[in-house]
């Protein structure tokens, strides 16, 4: 598999909330914080009662799953 890299730009808020990530968790990067959230997100969202959710389904569906800060204050 060839791997190609992607940059991109975040606000203070998301920069913070990743730094603390990559301390609390096994992370040793920045990329390796986001594949995982990826995967996790990933595999939440093809369970089979989130497949037929359009997109504002899905945020409010993870909103409302744990306990952790909504989408929008994490923007």
């Amino acid at each position: 598999m060839k791997l190609k890299s992607i940059t991109f730009r975040c606000s203070t808020a998301q920069f913070e909330r990743l730094e603390s990530t990559l301390r609390a968790t096994s992370a040793d990067t920045r990329t390796a914080a986001l594949s995982s959230a990826l995967e996790e997100f990933l595999d939440f969202a093809e369970q089979q009662d989130s497949r037929a959710l359009d997109l504002f389904a899905l945020v409010d569906r993870v909103d409302h799953t744990g306990s952790g800060p909504t989408f929008a204050e994490q923007a």
